[in-house]
């Protein structure tokens, strides 16, 4: 994947997630719901943590360490999606998903101090943690690149064998 087709997809997909956030916190106040389908509702959640709100209550140090590691873990995924020349474009879009997740919420944790969350998924008494795109993102890149490497990736080093 060239390097313009990477930028597009990054200031798409990193605009689309901050786009929404802005949206969503100029609607509804934090801990507000809309709801939207029966399975569905709009939920604002200003996250500290990290997923799922694991270490959300380690204080201002925790959102710098976090942040570092974050911003250490887009490092290297950058280079690997700028310079690897082994990748295709299966891998590559994987990779770039993650990336632009990742961003996505540096962005929210840098400038503002948490993450803003708001699809609350749920049915009947099951809650699922609230998410937002960037962690969509994160999610579908993940799953992604690992049915490359389960299914893919073995398979053609093999026929190429």
């Amino acid at each position: 994947m060239n390097f313009s087709r990477i930028s597009l997809i990054f200031f798409i997909l990193v605009g689309l997630d901050q786009l929404s956030k802005i949206l969503i916190t100029s609607a509804l106040d934090e801990g507000a719901s809309l709801p939207l389908l029966p399975f569905l509702d709009l939920t604002l959640i200003f996250n500290t943590g990290i997923a799922f709100s694991l270490f959300d209550d380690y204080g201002p140090w925790g959102r710098w360490f976090i942040s570092s590691l974050v911003a250490l873990i887009l490092f290297y995924l950058a280079k690997i999606i700028l310079t690897e020349k082994n990748l295709n474009s299966y891998e590559s879009l994987a990779l770039v998903l993650i990336f632009c997740g990742g961003a996505g919420n540096l962005i929210d944790r840098v400038f503002l101090g948490y993450v803003v969350d708001f699809i609350h998924v749920f049915y009947q008494n099951y809650s699922f943690y609230v998410f937002n795109f960037a962690d969509s993102y994160i999610t579908i890149g993940v799953t992604l690149y690992l049915i490359y490497i389960i299914f893919i990736g073995d398979n053609k080093k093999a026929n190429a064998n």
